[in-house]
């Protein structure tokens, strides 16, 4: 089957009520080798001193990795010509992740699951559900916003093997990963402070904001995140407004209804 259009992403998977994913697992590219120093916000980045074993030790000393997280945020979706509103019930662990969307009155609109192999998108309005693979899912959701397991993109590298290279500035650290992504870490406790993702479309979310961290049992996690489109013309700005760590007996079913057939794209 051929590539779809843009259009056809956008109306194949419109939801009668208005609300939108804000969970992403874009489709990378390959890292370019880096000549000269980098360049992030006006600050200039020099190739670090730091061994990859000893950077990431450090790390893994200040961001304990949860097993799980649970809770709601609110989301407001701005592209050219609209703007959207929706509140989100998240759960994720570092292999599963379950998203339950409704509009500002409350009507759940559909459910998002994931896992490492595939993605299915539940619209409980239209009684359709459909299962394909994360770089189908990241094609039809806004521009690139397929599914996202929040965990992962809160701790982005869990072994020094993962990081490709490191630079540095006075105030921060600049990792690039095997994948092709670039974090922006801040020296004093090493807190996730942007990702940058590499994508050849303009319109597909690339780059994350995280602030407002706060620590809760231990962990030290942002309360905002922005999303911003390559192009800057479209974001996401996502408030995560009540968040639980390591809940018990997380329930990852889309509860699909047995008289609904999941369509395999």
């Amino acid at each position: 089957m051929g590539r779809k259009t843009a259009s056809t992403r956008i109306s194949f998977f419109r939801f009668t009520v208005p609300f939108y994913p804000i969970a992403v697992m874009l489709v990378l590219l390959a890292a370019c080798s880096v000549t000269e120093p980098l360049q992030v916000d006006d600050v200039a980045f020099v190739p670090s001193e730091v061994g990859k074993e000893a950077f990431f030790e450090e790390y893994a000393s200040h961001n304990l990795i949860p097993r799980a997280l649970s809770g709601r945020a609110s989301v407001q979706v701005s592209e050219p010509g609209h703007t959207e509103r929706a509140n989100v019930r998240f759960r994720s662990d570092r292999s599963q992740s379950l998203l339950l969307i409704s509009n500002n009155l409350g009507i759940e609109g559909g459910r998002i699951y994931s896992d490492p192999d595939s993605v299915i998108v539940y619209n409980r309005i239209d009684q359709v559900a459909h299962k394909m693979s994360h770089e189908d899912a990241a094609w039809f959701y806004l521009n690139g916003i397929g599914a996202m397991n929040l965990i992962r993109m809160l701790h982005p590298f869990t072994a020094p093997d993962q990081i490709g290279a490191i630079f540095e500035s006075d105030d921060f650290f600049l990792v690039e990963t095997q994948n092709g992504e670039r974090h922006l870490l801040g020296r004093d406790r090493l807190v996730l402070r942007r990702t940058e993702r590499l994508d050849v479309h303009p319109e597909a979310y690339s780059t994350f904001h995280f602030d407002n961290h706060a620590e809760l049992d231990g962990y030290h996690l942002p309360r905002r995140i922005r999303i911003l489109s390559y192009d800057g013309n479209s974001n996401i700005f996502l408030v995560i407004r009540a968040l639980e760590v390591n809940p018990a007996d997380l329930d990852f079913d889309p509860e699909v209804p047995d008289n609904i057939d999941i369509i395999r794209l």
